[in-house]
C-alpha cells in the first residue's frame, strides 16, 4: 500500500513538473515569439485591410468589382497552394532562412502591388504576396515549436494567436485611414517598414538552423498536392455562391482538386520514398485525433467568422460599429480563455478540457437559433464571448497536441499538414455555411431570411457536436 501511495505521489509530481515546464517561457522564448508575431501579423493585417479598398481600386484601375475579387481570391489560393512546400524547404534550407525568405517575398509583393498599373498586374503581384504569406504561417509553427520545445508549445501557440484576434479589428481601421489620407496604394506601402523590422528582428534573434536534411525534392508530389489544394480551396469557396456559373466552376475545379489530393495520398503510400509531406504522421493516434479536431474546429471558427457579421447586419439590423464591437467580443473571449491553458489541462486533462471547450462553443451558439434572439444584444454579446472562449481553447489544444509525439525531424511536416487542414477546414466551413444559408432562404415560404440564418447556425452547432469525438481522444 505504501509503495502504491509513493508511486501515485511520484506520478503527480512528474505531472506537476511537466505542467510547470509548459507554463514557463524563458526570456529567449518570449523574444522568439515577439519576432514571429511581427511576421505573422503582416499577412493577417493585409488580408483584412485590402478588402475594404476594392471599391477605390476599381475606380482608379478602371476595372469591375467582379474582376477585382481575384485580388483577394488569388492571394488566398497562392497562400494555400504553397503550404506543402514549406516542410521540404524548412528541412532542406532551414526554418530561419525560409522565415526570412517568406518575409522578403511578402515585401516584394507589397512593393509591386503598390506600383500596380492595372487590375491584372495587381492580381499577379497579390499572388506573389500570397506565396510569402503561405510560407510564413507553417514556418512560424516550425520555428516556434523547435525553439520553445514541444512541452511549451501550448502556451507559446496561445500567445501567437493574439495577432489573429487583433488583425481583423485593426485591419479595416488602418485600411480606412490609408484610403482617407493617401489612397489604396498606401495599404501596401505600410507593409514595407513592418517587413523590414521583421527581417531585422529575425536576423538578430532567431537561432541559426540546426535541422537540415538532404531529402531530394518531390516533384511528383508537388505537381499533385500544391495545385490540388489550391483547386480544392477555390472549389469550396465557390460552392456557396448562388449563381450557376460559380457553381459550375466549383464542380469543374473542386472535383479535380480533390482527385489530385487523393492521387498524392495514393502516390505517397505506393511509390514515394521522400514525399513532400510525411503522411505517416497520421498513423500516430495523437496526431490523427488532433488533425480531425483541427479540421472540424476550423470549419466552425471560420464559418462563424462569415455568418456572424451577416447575422448582425442583416438579421439584427445593427450598424457597422455595433457589429464590430460584437465581433471584438469573440476575440476577447478567446484571449481570456487562453490565459488558463497552463492550469486547466492539469485539472481536467487535455481531452476533458477539449470536450468542455466544445460544449462552451455549443452553448454560445444556441441563442442564435431563437427567432427572438436578435432582440437581445446583451445575450448576443455573451454568446459571442462564449463561442470565442470555447473555440479559442479548442483550436490551440488541437494544434499543440498534434506535436506531442512527433519527432523533432518531422516538426516541419506536422506544421505543413496542420496548416493544410486549417485551410481546408476554413474553406469547407465557409462554403457549408453559405450553402445552407442560401438553401434556407430559397426553400422557406415564411420569413426566409430568418430560416436561412437558423439553418446556418444549426450547421455550425452540428459540427461543434462532432468536434467532441476527436476532442475526447486528446491526451
Amino acid at each position: 500500500m505504501n509503495l502504491k501511495i509513493q508511486a501515485d505521489h511520484g506520478q503527480r509530481t512528474v505531472a506537476s513538473q511537466e505542467g510547470h515546464a509548459g507554463a514557463a517561457l524563458g526570456k529567449e522564448h518570449r523574444r522568439v515569439i515577439l519576432v514571429l508575431i511581427v511576421g505573422v501579423f503582416l499577412p493577417l493585417l493585409d488580408a483584412t485591410a485590402v478588402n475594404i479598398a476594392l471599391g477605390q481600386i476599381s475606380i482608379e484601375l478602371a476595372a469591375s468589382l467582379a474582376s477585382l475579387q481575384w485580388v483577394a481570391t488569388a492571394y488566398t489560393l497562392a497562400a494555400a497552394g504553397v503550404v506543402p512546400l514549406s516542410a521540404w524547404a524548412a528541412n532542406r534550407l532551414g526554418a530561419k532562412r525560409m522565415w526570412i525568405a517568406g518575409l522578403g517575398i511578402f515585401l516584394a509583393g507589397s512593393i509591386s502591388s503598390a506600383l500596380a498599373w492595372s487590375a491584372s498586374s495587381l492580381v499577379a503581384f497579390r499572388i506573389l504576396q500570397g506565396i510569402g504569406a503561405g510560407l510564413l504561417m507553417p514556418i512560424m509553427q516550425t520555428v516556434l515549436v523547435r525553439s520553445v520545445g514541444q512541452q511549451n508549445a501550448k502556451i507559446a501557440l496561445a500567445t501567437m494567436a493574439i495577432p489573429s484576434v487583433i488583425a481583423p479589428i485593426l485591419g479595416p481601421l488602418l485600411g480606412g485611414l490609408a484610403l482617407h489620407f493617401g489612397g489604396w496604394r498606401y495599404i501596401f506601402l505600410l507593409n514595407i517598414p513592418l517587413c523590414l523590422v521583421g527581417i531585422c528582428l529575425a536576423l538578430r534573434n532567431l537561432r541559426a538552423d540546426e535541422d537540415y536534411t538532404e531529402s531530394p525534392f518531390d516533384g511528383i508530389g508537388f505537381l499533385l498536392l500544391c495545385p490540388g489544394i489550391a483547386l480544392t480551396v477555390y472549389g469550396f469557396s465557390a460552392l456557396g455562391e448562388a449563381s450557376g456559373g460559380a457553381l459550375a466552376a466549383a464542380w469543374m475545379l473542386g472535383v479535380p482538386g480533390i482527385a489530385l489530393i487523393a492521387g498524392f495520398v495514393l502516390y505517397v503510400k505506393k511509390f514515394a520514398t521522400h514525399p513532400l509531406i510525411d503522411l505517416s504522421l497520421f498513423s500516430m493516434p495523437s496526431f490523427r485525433s488532433s488533425a480531425w479536431l483541427l479540421f472540424l474546429s476550423s470549419m466552425v471558427f471560420y464559418g462563424g467568422l462569415l455568418i456572424l457579421p451577416l447575422y448582425f447586419l442583416q438579421r439584427c439590423g445593427f450598424g457597422t460599429i455595433e457589429t464590430s464591437v460584437l465581433l471584438a467580443f469573440q476575440g476577447i473571449g478567446a484571449m481570456a480563455s487562453r490565459r488558463y491553458l497552463a492550469a486547466l489541462p492539469q485539472r481536467f486533462g487535455t481531452g476533458g478540457l477539449a470536450v468542455a471547450s466544445a460544449a462552451v462553443a455549443i452553448v454560445g451558439t444556441i441563442p442564435f437559433l431563437w427567432p427572438s434572439g436578435a432582440a437581445h444584444i446583451v445575450l448576443l454579446a455573451a454568446s459571442v464571448v462564449m463561442r470565442g472562449a470555447g473555440l479559442g481553447l479548442l483550436t490551440i489544444l488541437a494544434l499543440s497536441t498534434a506535436y506531442r509525439d512527433v519527432d523533432r525531424s518531422r516538426i516541419a511536416d506536422a506544421s505543413a499538414a496542420t496548416r493544410i487542414l486549417t485551410n481546408l477546414g476554413a474553406s469547407v466551413g465557409t462554403a457549408g455555411v453559405l450553402a445552407v444559408l442560401q438553401y434556407g432562404k430559397q426553400t422557406s415560404t415564411v420569413n426566409s431570411e430568418q430560416a436561412g440564418f437558423i439553418l446556418a447556425f444549426v450547421f455550425l452547432l452540428a459540427i461543434s457536436l462532432v468536434c467532441a469525438l476527436p476532442a475526447a481522444k486528446l491526451r
